[in-house]
């Protein structure tokens, strides 16, 4: 089943915010650090839209059931390469911050673990056979995640 990793971090906030209506949760951070929680989400989302960006420039696809014309491997890619992934990591984890509730905080983490076991490894399979060596190399120079 393709599952758009947008969705899954919804879906995981849905069912923090629904839990979190049903069994109220602690709060564990301070609502004086909420801005801390929207630094980290503006700090995802640049992140992401700085990928997508970097995929336009290269005329190849940043959707992650495409087929991919072209290794990205400058912009954010030179850092990690999953910077999407990393954006909405980020992002959701100013979600956690600004909530302040500990539930939230289970959310990034749920999102890394699914990605991390349901598309990556698609993703980096795909990669290699279409780029081979290169992909191998840019592998063994950029982490996956950070």
């Amino acid at each position: 089943m393709k599952i758009r990793p947008p969705v899954v971090a919804l879906t995981y906030l849905l069912i923090a915010f629904l839990l979190d209506r049903i069994i109220p949760d602690p709060r564990i951070i301070d609502e004086n650090y909420r801005l801390v929680g929207v630094f980290f989400f503006m700090i995802g989302l640049a992140l992401s839209v700085w990928a997508i960006l970097t995929f336009r420039k290269m005329d190849t696809t940043h959707e992650p059931f495409g087929q991919p014309t072209a290794l990205a491997i400058g912009g954010p890619y030179r850092f990690t390469r999953n910077p999407m992934y990393v954006g909405v990591a980020l992002s959701l984890l100013g979600v956690a911050v600004y909530s302040g509730r500990a539930l939230f905080f289970l959310v990034p983490l749920a999102f890394i673990l699914t990605i991390n076991t349901s598309h990556i490894p698609r993703e980096e399979k795909l990669l290699t056979n279409i780029f081979g060596p290169a992909y191998d190399e840019f592998k063994q120079r950029v982490r996956r995640w950070l």
